[in-house]
């Protein structure tokens, strides 16, 4: 045997020429969703103003009962 397990472990899997240039990362944008989702914004503006009116009709009713 020649070489022993140690130093074949040592070896690198691929060879320097191989690997990516660190320039070729990713570089795509995150999605923009904020058109996608505008419906649930919506509804989230309708829920707070009701409930606001909800809050503040508790709070008049409490002054007359």
């Amino acid at each position: 045997m020649a070489t022993s397990r140690s130093q074949r472990r040592r070896q690198p899997a691929r060879s320097p020429q191989s690997r990516r240039p660190v320039a070729a990362a990713r570089t795509a944008e995150p999605p923009d969703y904020s058109r996608e989702f505008a419906y649930i914004r919506q509804d989230l503006i309708l829920i707070a103003v009701i409930g606001g009116l909800l809050f503040v009709g508790l709070i008049v009713a409490s002054f007359f009962l």
